[in-house]
């Protein structure tokens, strides 16, 4: 059951339910509120889809964790944004495990959909559907450019592209262990902190513990 704050502050992340019309306190009366610690997992490859995730605050990481402990970061989301693999279960066959895992970043506010409630409001409501098919299309289209990154793109260049961006072009320090990026990139800490010596060497970075800065016009 969700207090009218947190019904307020959903209408304001997602739109679409501002179109349900008559039929949207029955629709807030089905959802629950969390609150999630840093670090707490949201959902992983030992549990079952029970429910459909919208992000209010915070930042949600979606990786997918392999036999020997790697980890490789998917995508985000956050405010005003749903987890697409948790929709893409209830469509499916129904009662799967989630094909991935997901735990909050920072201080994060999600509600959930439950199964049942989901399916049937979202074959009842275009505007639902929009909604989750436009969700789906971009975050499709996010994991095909990450596909092409691992598969076509040397670490090293991963590596550069990633500073480039977390850094605005060196504008701002990067604040981040090499085991993070190494999470990040889907590869090994050795490779990461090997791959930045290398850079550092050229002058193309400047390194100190738990902090990278980046110089653009060396590389």
């Amino acid at each position: 059951m969700l207090d009218e704050k947190v019904k307020a502050d959903l209408k304001k992340a997602f739109p679409f339910i501002a179109e349900l019309g008559d039929k949207q306190d029955d629709f807030l009366n089905f959802l629950n509120h969390q609150r999630l610690e840093p670090g707490m997992v949201l959902m992983d490859e030992s549990r079952r889809c029970s429910g459909v995730i919208l992000v209010l605050s915070g930042t949600i990481r979606v990786y997918k964790l392999s036999s020997d402990g790697k980890e490789i970061t998917l995508y985000r989301i956050g405010r005003g944004e749903t987890c697409v693999l948790t929709v893409a279960c209830m469509l499916g066959t129904g009662d799967m495990p989630f094909p991935v895992s997901a735990s909050a970043e920072q201080v994060s506010d999600v509600v959930s959909i439950p199964f049942e409630i989901f399916k049937k409001y979202f074959y009842e409501i275009p505007s639902i559907q929009k909604f989750f098919f436009s969700s789906m299309s971009a975050k499709f289209y996010s994991l095909l450019g990450l596909l092409e990154n691992v598969t076509f793109k040397r670490t090293s260049d991963r590596l550069q592209d990633f500073l480039i961006t977390k850094t605005a072009g060196g504008t701002y320090p990067l604040y981040a262990t090499h085991e993070t990026i190494a999470l990040e990139l889907g590869t090994a800490r050795e490779v990461i902190s090997r791959l930045l010596k290398e850079m550092e060497a050229k002058g193309q970075v400047t390194l100190s513990r738990g902090k990278i800065i980046l110089h653009q016009d060396k590389i």
